[in-house]
């Protein structure tokens, strides 16, 4: 299958997380894009995406609503949240002004962020773990539509 349009395809370890670069729109023209080497994974169990407080905070974002009850998969816990001016995902796909949960209490210095199904039900994506490969595109892929409607 030769595909003609913009995709990623990439390589991950049997059971490893999905790490994708994503660079946050700074909350303002006076701060520099942070270009470095941030990850955000790939979280199908998620509705919203989310970003910590201090990747927020290194790109301007401050104002962060009260904090609501969220169901989540270690229970019921109060987050709170962003919106930003938008995100590239992949470095090649963009996205534009959303509300975003934060995580507080996160550590780690390069995974900054899980992406939900807010963003990813946008978007055509195949886990194929006989492969080793993460496929994520924007376009919708008949051969898969072939494939499921058998």
């Amino acid at each position: 299958m030769q595909l003609e349009y913009s995709c990623l395809v990439t390589n991950f370890r049997y059971g490893a997380t999905i790490r994708l670069p994503s660079i946050l729109i700074p909350a303002n023209k006076s701060i520099r894009s942070n270009k470095g080497d941030w990850f955000t994974v790939i979280d199908t169990g998620a509705d919203t995406s989310a970003f910590t407080k201090e990747y927020l905070m290194k790109n301007g974002y401050g104002k962060f609503t009260a904090g609501r009850d969220k169901q989540t998969a270690i229970g019921l816990i109060k987050i709170r949240s962003c919106k930003i001016n938008g995100l590239l995902l992949a470095n090649q796909f963009p996205f534009a002004e959303m509300d975003v949960d934060v995580l507080e209490g996160w550590n780690s210095n390069k995974v900054v962020g899980v992406i939900g199904m807010d963003i990813l039900s946008q978007m055509t994506f195949v886990i194929s773990h006989e492969f080793q490969k993460f496929l994520l595109t924007n376009e919708k892929l008949s051969e898969i539509s072939k494939i499921i409607n058998r």
